[in-house]
């Protein structure tokens, strides 16, 4: 079974609206089209909203 792994463009990250990474090993099920690219900066912005919705519920 061949890896398939996608890597992020220069100041991107990968997601495919639940994971986030620059380098990401597709599973056996998992296709390149679930994966898209965003801003660093906008991969910062996501993990800062996660992040105080996770502080407000605990």
């Amino acid at each position: 079974m061949e890896l398939k792994v996608l890597t992020a463009s220069e100041g991107m990250v990968l997601t495919n609206g639940e994971a986030y990474g620059k380098a990401i090993t597709l599973g056996k099920n998992d296709n390149p089209e679930n994966w898209h690219e965003i801003s660093e900066a906008e991969y910062e912005k996501m993990q800062t909203v996660i992040k105080e919705q996770f502080e407000s519920e605990v």
